[in-house]
């Protein structure tokens, strides 16, 4: 029996064992479990707040546009669409408008704001486009040699918080010399052509405006006028400071502790923004410095008809000589200068839409006319009466170098390596801070 005993308890010793290192095991597979599961719900959590900031919604050529920048360029937008709409609604107020949001002369800019507020997307394409120029610009302004000091940020931020450590600067009248234009003057090939006259208009002066505050939105480069200016023999002494150095730099603090609190950005990163207006404006002068504020203007005709095979038909008993003002009067679609051949007058460039621009500007020789072209109004048939250089105004020629400056970021952003993550930005794209 005592040896029977033994056995047993060899048996439920080992059976005991078996059962404690089972027992063992299934304890740590459940800690096992437990700690990936509370692993996995802690990374969730982090990858939605903490890691996803540093996700790419864009890379150019190798630098990557994170998350969190983009979050904090749109709310900073959002905020600037708002404080120019609440603008927009005080001036429509002031000049006695009891609705402004139906004010003739108000009504259509606050109600495009807020449509671009009410529609995240929109801002977030609009950021996310002008952050993505921005890293273009850097990047080529880097290879040009081109550079932003602190001081020149500085004194760009003290003209922001309207600081200006000389007085406030006055701005100085000019009188500026302007051309007018005279009698138009047809030649030969064009009285051969035409009965009519192109009216010339008067050109006003080129008058540079400058522009004093710093915004989310291309700054142009200042314009100079080519033409002699008249000023003051004397300058008027500028007017004192406003207030101190030490009220301006509680105003910065106080507007960047806001700054942080609605958008998350700090004062290096408003820094860092003025950088890139000033290095724009650098960059914007090199590369329009060879732009004359004069633009190639040219006189033309058209026919308009519905189809393509109508516009051949068109060039076909024109190739047999028919008269082309018989044939504008008989078939063209364009009734405000059917009559009159289909004559247009003299225009420049972004008069015409795009299409249209393009096959009458590419025309060199008086009285050539250019192959069936379509825009969104039909088929034309163009030719070319005159063409000629007219000077600019200011506003035509700030519009030209913006144009010019425009192309080449397009080009350089065309011909680079730019990705953007569109479904992940528009996944985390801010809707606020909202219009109240």
């Amino acid at each position: 029996m005592e040896k029977k005993s033994k056995i047993t308890n060899k048996k439920h010793l080992a059976h005991s064992e078996v059962v404690r290192r089972q027992s063992q095991m299934i304890q740590h597979i459940a800690l096992g479990i437990i700690v990936l599961v509370v692993g996995l719900v802690a990374y969730g959590i982090l990858s939605t707040t903490v890691f996803v900031k540093y996700r790419a919604v864009a890379t150019v050529n190798g630098d990557r546009i994170t998350a969190g920048e983009f979050q904090g360029r749109v709310k900073l937008q959002r905020g600037q669409l708002i404080s120019q709409f609440q603008q927009y609604y005080q001036f429509a107020q002031m000049f006695g408008s009891q609705d402004p949001l139906q004010d003739p002369n108000f009504g259509q800019t606050l109600s495009s704001i807020a449509q671009q507020l009410q529609n995240p997307e929109t801002v977030g394409q609009q950021t996310l486009d002008f952050m993505i120029d921005e890293r273009i610009i850097r990047q080529q302004a880097t290879k040009m040699g081109i550079t932003v000091s602190a001081d020149e940020i500085d004194k760009a931020m003290q003209e922001q918080f309207r600081f200006y450590t000389n007085g406030t600067p006055t701005e100085v009248p000019t009188a500026t010399a302007f051309a007018t234009s005279g009698p138009v003057t047809l030649s030969p090939a064009q009285l051969a052509l035409v009965t009519i006259t192109p009216t010339a208009s008067p050109l006003p002066s080129l008058t540079p405006t400058a522009t004093l505050e710093f915004t989310e939105t291309p700054t142009t480069a200042p314009t100079a006028t080519p033409a002699p200016t008249q000023g003051p023999t004397s300058l008027p002494e500028p007017t004192a400071t406003p207030y101190t150095i030490t009220g301006y730099q509680t105003r910065v603090a106080e507007s960047m502790t806001s700054l942080a609190t609605s958008t998350g950005l700090n004062q290096n990163d408003f820094r860092a923004l003025v950088e890139n207006t000033l290095l724009r404006e650098k960059i914007m002068a090199e590369v329009v410095k060879d732009l004359q504020p004069a633009d190639d203007y040219i006189w033309a005709q058209h026919i308009l008809v519905a189809t393509e095979d109508e516009a051949k038909a068109v060039i076909d008993r024109l190739n047999k000589g028919e008269d082309w003002n018989k044939l504008a009067a008989e078939l063209s679609q364009d009734t405000s200068n059917s009559k009159n051949g289909g004559d247009l007058g003299y225009f420049g460039h972004g008069a015409m839409v795009a299409p249209f621009e393009e096959a009458a500007f590419a025309l060199t020789d008086i009285g050539q006319i250019s192959a069936p072209v379509q825009s969104d109004f039909g088929w034309h048939i163009i030719r070319l009466l005159g063409r000629e250089q007219r000077p600019l105004t200011a506003d035509q020629f700030t519009k030209l170098k913006q144009t010019a400056f425009s192309k080449w970021l397009k080009d350089l952003r065309d011909t680079g390596n730019v990705t953007t993550d569109d479904t992940f930005w528009k996944e985390i794209v801010p809707a606020e801070p909202v219009l109240q």
